[in-house]
């Protein structure tokens, strides 16, 4: 649970650290410091992508209105949480293993685990003392606070994540666009897997951000949502990271 790790407590009195390791799953997590920014989508930048391209898709209208949402400091893991990672946390926990857990294509250790839901994804974050990212925090995290369509900036260049201009047709090792990071330091906001956040999105479903490789450039956008069909046990091309909260200091 998150009471397993005390932040304050590791952090003391002083200026926040960039990086930290979380002490139980070993992740690597970034800060995003407190501040606004500007989330979602206008309606002119809603023409823009469907000009990009060259039709309309209903699902942005969802990213619409842009305003401005202030964010408390935070971290965030800087890679999504990988198959090594979860199978430490089902041999310690017992919970149940993903679906795709015997399938080469998509369990190599350093892929992102996919296969999973909402409630393994929360169970996992609360072994690991963390919690879910809700869509501000994780779009923030992606986009930083001048707007930019991509974690990169507002041109869309194929080599620098996995969508399906890139090719591979698959998951990639996390870790190798190091020319495709957010302002913060993140890596794979953009394409790889969609990730699981918290809120809401149509009919009450839960949201996922930042696309897959299956995904087209407007669909790895920053500011793109969408909902999978089986919220329970995921797909292959389903993931998360999780984030650290950072309590008022006394």
């Amino acid at each position: 649970m998150a009471e397993r790790w005390d932040i304050l407590k590791d952090l003391g009195s002083g200026p926040l650290p960039q990086t930290i390791i979380s002490p139980i799953d070993g992740a690597e997590m970034v800060l995003v410091p407190a501040g606004p920014f500007v989330m979602g989508t206008t309606p002119e930048e809603i023409r823009q992508i469907f000009l990009l391209d060259q039709r309309e898709t209903p699902v942005f209208l969802t990213e619409m209105p842009a305003r401005t949402v202030y964010v408390d400091a935070f971290y965030i893991d800087r890679y999504p949480v990988t198959n090594y990672q979860y199978r430490r946390f089902v041999e310690e926990t017992g919970h149940r293993a993903p679906w795709l857990w015997d399938d080469p294509r998509w369990n190599q250790p350093m892929q992102p685990v996919v296969g999973v839901g909402w409630e393994d994804a929360r169970a996992y974050a609360r072994w690991a003392g963390k919690t879910l990212p809700t869509e501000e925090q994780w779009e923030k995290a992606a986009r930083g606070t001048d707007r930019r369509w991509w974690a990169w900036g507002d041109e869309f260049l194929p080599n620098r994540c996995n969508s399906r201009e890139y090719g591979l047709g698959r998951t990639s090792e996390i870790g190798l666009f190091d020319e495709g990071v957010s302002p913060y330091g993140c890596y794979d906001m953009c394409g790889n897997v969609w990730e699981m956040c918290e809120g809401r999105w149509q009919g009450d479903h839960p949201p996922m951000r930042g696309g897959c490789f299956l995904g087209s450039a407007t669909f790895v956008r920053a500011a793109c949502r969408w909902t999978p069909e089986d919220p329970i046990n995921g797909a292959h091309w389903l993931g998360f990271r999780c984030v650290k909260n950072i309590p008022r200091r006394p």
